[in-house]
């Protein structure tokens, strides 16, 4: 365990003990023969417990086994802690331990890279599951803890299509040619993510429907904002990715820019995929969502295709992000009659369909996020090497499939250093 420079004098220095949130009642707890006996004083430190010749009782020093310890101290039931359980290639493995008694839904992790004063912690993400797999830790040293958070989303749609090309994009890049087209509407900033749960605090939303439409809480089933008045508003790219055949999309947001650098970068656009589609329209209602990074063109027409949508599903070469592509699957109701498996199910959050669920145990027993939408993907990373001095032009392009109804969006992170470069 790394050396911690502000130790909390819970035991009078006599055990390793430090304080993350003291007023919340958060320690680390040093990894030794100590650490039951430790959490067991943690939790009853206002009832006046004794300490053992000026430390914390072990194991030994009670007379009972591990099993009984925990089972008549109540630490395996009533305490809420946090354990990591693996940390290969920059990713830590952790698993929360919920109390019996637990009543909330899910769990806001947060990071710190020191214990020096004040703390500075950084929320990552909200997590239903138990097991949590946090990717991009590249620093000598790290601190998690467990803690809650509640806010509101906040969308405009004030900044023009520059200065939403200019928010996604490092701050050395020229960014120019920048277009939309659809509803305005449908396009805009959000703040607040965190606070909603997001693992995105800030960025550029696009919207197959009005953006007001994502704000929270999520009570209603179907959200929608159908532009569509008979004159086509979809997407021709877009088709092609999900083979349109005699179907249409429908209310396209579509934003479109040229960049250029002098120096080779790293383009990455860090996303969260939503829909309202989720979970009953998976198979019909297959709302698309692209980022195309594109060099090629014939005359003024950029050429776009699954070669160059960087937002695949992960682990994928040619499988974009859609309803049908990420999903928990549905038990199917009276109302739909549809029933669904799971596709790729490990990048799929629900976030409780007032009326419909997902297949357990992908299926929330109450909304994780305080967004409208019915479910998300976890946060995906589209990225791409861009070459010094060559002119690339992005197109990122979300629409409804099939009918106008139900709406989808993208999240798009306002552009931040990667820490892991």
């Amino acid at each position: 365990m790394p050396s911690i420079p502000l130790p909390y004098d819970l035991y009078h220095g006599t055990e390793p003990v430090y304080a993350l949130d003291a007023a919340n009642s958060v320690f680390l707890i040093a990894d030794s023969p100590e650490d039951y006996a430790a959490l067991m004083e943690a939790f009853f430190n206002n009832r006046n417990r004794s300490l053992v010749n000026g430390r914390l009782m072990s194991l030994s020093d009670t007379g009972m086994d591990e099993e009984s310890l925990l089972v008549s101290n109540s630490f395996s039931t009533n305490d809420l802690w946090l354990e990591i359980t693996a940390f290969t290639n920059s990713t830590a493995a952790l698993v929360i331990h919920r109390p019996w008694n637990d009543t909330n839904i899910a769990h806001d992790l947060y990071y710190s890279t020191n214990l020096s004063s004040p703390l500075g912690w950084n929320y990552l993400l909200r997590s239903a599951s138990t097991n949590v797999l946090v990717p991009d830790l590249c620093d000598p040293q790290g601190f998690f803890r467990l803690g809650q958070t509640n806010g509101d989303l906040t969308v405009t749609t004030n900044p023009t299509p520059l200065q939403l090309a200019q928010l996604l994009v490092p701050p050395w890049v020229t960014v120019a040619n920048a277009t939309y087209r659809g509803e305005d509407a449908a396009r805009g900033t959000f703040t607040g993510g965190n606070g909603c749960g997001l693992p995105i605090d800030s960025g550029v939303i696009l919207s197959s429907g009005d953006i007001t439409n994502a704000i929270g809480p999520n009570n209603d089933s179907m959200a929608e904002t159908p532009f569509y008045t008979y004159i086509y508003n979809g997407d021709p790219d877009l088709e092609k990715l999900v083979g349109v055949g005699t179907n249409h999309t429908y209310d396209a947001a579509v934003l479109e820019f040229d960049i250029i650098s002098t120096d080779s970068f790293i383009l990455q656009f860090q996303h969260i995929y939503a829909s309202e589609e989720y979970p009953e329209w998976i198979g019909q209602y297959n709302d698309p969502m692209a980022i195309f990074v594109s060099t090629n063109r014939v005359g003024t027409n950029w050429i776009n295709s699954i070669t160059n949508d960087i937002a695949l599903v992960p682990g994928t070469t040619n499988v974009p992000v859609s309803v049908n592509t990420i999903n928990g699957g549905c038990v199917g109701d009276a109302r739909t009659n549809h029933v669904s498996s799971p596709t790729n199910p490990q990048y799929y959050v629900d976030n409780h369909d007032p009326d419909l669920s997902a297949v357990p145990p992908y299926a929330a027993a109450a909304p994780v996020f305080n967004i409208q939408y019915d479910g998300t993907t976890v946060l995906l990373t589209a990225q791409k090497l861009i070459s010094a001095n060559v002119t690339n032009h992005i197109k990122i392009a979300i629409a409804d499939y099939d009918d106008p109804d139900y709406d989808s969006a993208v999240f798009i992170k306002t552009w931040s250093p990667c820490r892991c470069q």
